[in-house]
């Protein structure tokens, strides 16, 4: 297969595959050679924060000079992006070769009845394989969905992350934030050291309750003493102390208080490290403040993206906008999946705008009608509300729109920042 063929073979596997707990991902594997075995990982699971954090924790650890896997999910424009080694993203030839090779066995398996192996299964399998080929000294895993039986949790890791969890896909891990931290929880392993984001006293007690019958160290971020946060519209600074490393002050140019918390639980997470690896202090300052994550309080001009589609995660932009973005004209543009909690999502996004442009982010079946959305804000708010027939139609009525200091926030999934990113990359983002 070559690339565009590969990249079809993968995505035409979203809903074929068959989910039976690590069976398919074990048994994939073991054809593959266990590409899996002998890597030293970070694994990182939650609801909010994951990417952020793990690109902290990247940036860090390339910055001390170590070669580093990273593996997110999902992607913004291009597939590859999901896969990276010292910040590359893994070339289209790799993933052609590679994705050869797995299809021959994931067919063997289905052949045979050994097993179904599902999308992200297939794409977890081509990220093992080429972080081996690349030796890397690291590999920062970040879990698709849940944890417990998430195809990462495969994992033999060096220290398990766990973000701020909340009350998302609920149909897969459970109805209750108690019941959706165990299934987050489940990447935790015997006597590995945890790293525990500042959470809801609730979740706090089911990560507890397993780090002690796992008797796995934990490390709660919320006993971090933190001062000096101050927070702009560009990122923020705080100063802080870890086990491993000194109390000093720390510069981010990811935007929010909610980056302070990524940045305070990837701090803790390489402090773990350090517990017999030599991580320099300045290496660790340094890494930490080149770290960008596309798609997450990203400017490209007036133009701020933000992926913020659950209600942990819009309240966490609204805050940021109260915080740093007073007295400035929001021009909202946005689009949800339906099966967000997409009332919540509005509650927090349409007290901001002086304008809303409802969109339908394209290609994605399961995503709301602009029509559907534009009542839900119309509902809410007394400023103008319009329903667009597509993305680049509603940039353009956007920029078109907007004044000397306005903002175009754009918000409410990933897809539509993906899209809107594309076109404005691309230069065609006005007619």
């Amino acid at each position: 297969m070559n690339y565009e063929q590969s990249v079809a073979y993968i995505h035409g596997k979203y809903g074929k595959g068959v989910k039976v707990g690590l069976e398919n991902m074990t048994r994939l594997l073991a054809r593959l050679g266990d590409p899996h075995k002998g890597l030293r990982c970070i694994h990182v699971a939650g609801t909010n924060g994951k990417g952020s954090t793990c690109a902290f924790i990247d940036s860090m650890l390339r910055a001390a000079g170590a070669r580093v896997g990273l593996y997110t999910s999902p992607f913004l424009m291009r597939y590859n992006e999901r896969m990276r080694v010292d910040g590359a993203e893994i070339p289209d030839e790799t993933v052609a070769r590679l994705t050869t090779r797995i299809e021959k066995e994931v067919r063997a398996m289905e052949e045979s009845g050994e097993g179904f192996p599902t999308v992200f299964e297939i794409g977890t399998a081509l990220m093992f394989c080429w972080f081996a080929e690349e030796k890397v000294d690291w590999a920062v895993v970040e879990v698709g969905l849940g944890g417990r039986l998430d195809p990462t949790n495969v994992l033999d890791p060096a220290v398990c992350v766990v973000t701020r969890i909340g009350l998302d896909h609920m149909k897969v891990l459970g109805d209750t934030i108690e019941k959706i931290a165990a299934e987050k929880g489940g990447i935790i392993k015997k006597g590995v050291p945890v790293v525990l984001q500042r959470q809801d006293p609730r979740v706090r007690g089911v990560i507890e309750g397993i780090c002690r019958e796992k008797r796995a160290p934990l490390f709660d971020c919320a006993e971090v003493p933190l001062s000096d946060v101050r927070l702009d519209e560009r990122g923020a600074r705080f100063a802080a102390a870890f086990p491993h490393i000194r109390r000093q002050e720390f510069a981010i140019c990811l935007c929010g208080r909610h980056q302070v918390d990524n940045a305070v639980t990837a701090l803790a997470a390489v402090s773990a490290l350090m517990d017999g690896h030599c991580i320099p202090a300045a290496a660790i300052s340094q890494g930490l403040a080149a770290a960008r994550w596309p798609g997450r309080l990203e400017w490209m001009d007036n133009v701020l993206l933000d992926g913020a589609h659950n209600p942990q995660g819009a309240a966490a932009l609204a805050d940021y906008a109260r915080a740093c973005l007073s007295g400035r004209r929001i021009l909202l543009l946005t689009g949800m999946m339906a099966d967000k909690d997409v009332a919540h999502a509005v509650d927090a996004f349409a007290p901001l705008a002086a304008s809303v442009l409802c969109v339908r982010p394209e290609r994605m079946a399961r995503a709301m009608p602009a029509q559907d959305l534009a009542a839900l804000y119309r509902e809410r708010t007394g400023a103008p509300v319009q329903a667009l027939p597509d993305t680049r139609s509603a940039l353009c009525a956007a920029k078109q729109s907007a004044g000397p200091g306005d903002i175009i926030l754009v918000c409410g999934s990933l897809y539509l920042v993906g899209e809107v990113r594309r076109l404005l990359l691309s230069g065609n983002a006005v007619a």
